[in-house]
């Protein structure tokens, strides 16, 4: 049987398009078993409620254009913080002006800002970078919450949660490239954070 000349270029394409489907399903298989790894994972008190359901959000991917790309804003992060109250368009009276009560500067704490809300609870603010994309972690009240996330070019976002406590941050790359993994935690009184690297 022979093969006319204008179909080999069309099997080789289709048996390169196969390989790299095959390769990439591989480089993607230890991101998917290692997402939220759950031998690290502090256990609290049992509740008695049973398995707790795992809440995954896959994030938009940022508009394409030739400037860096968006963040998505899972969070506003001007939340954690009382505004001063304004009234558009008052004149100005004897009065003396609203009283703002004081509170302490922002202080650093494991490379985490730390800020004292009106409420007197703490916040803890920190940036992660990676070669994967870039996310702003917050806790509060010893809950974990996504402000920011920022993947780079050929990378896609998305978040798990499996307890209020822990968050972790998947930038994953569509090439089968490296993933980069970004898990913050309230543990033993404090916030933790890391950037890890999987794949090559």
């Amino acid at each position: 049987m022979q093969v006319e000349k204008g179909a080999v270029p069309v099997l080789l394409w289709c048996l390169a398009t196969t390989a790299s489907i095959g390769v990439a399903s591989l480089a993607l298989r230890p991101v998917l078993r290692t997402a939220v790894p759950q031998d690290s994972i502090p256990v609290a008190a049992d509740d008695g409620r049973g398995d707790r359901p795992v809440a995954m959000q896959t994030l938009p991917p940022p508009s394409a254009g030739p400037t860096s790309p968006k963040s998505v804003i899972i969070e506003d992060p001007s939340s954690a913080f009382t505004p001063l109250p304004t009234t558009p368009g008052a004149t100005r009276t004897t009065q003396a002006p609203p009283t703002q009560k004081s509170t302490a500067p922002p202080r650093v704490v494991d490379g985490w800002t730390v800020t004292t809300g009106s409420d007197g609870v703490d916040v803890y603010l920190k940036s992660f970078r990676s070669d994967g994309g870039d996310a702003v972690v917050r806790i509060r009240a010893e809950v974990v919450s996504l402000v920011t996330a920022t993947p780079r070019d050929g990378y896609s976002v998305s978040q798990a949660q499996t307890e209020p406590s822990r968050m972790v941050v998947q930038f994953v790359p569509g090439d089968g490239g490296a993933a980069y993994l970004v898990d913050c935690m309230w543990w033993q009184g404090g916030p933790h954070g890391e950037v890890t690297r999987i794949g090559n």
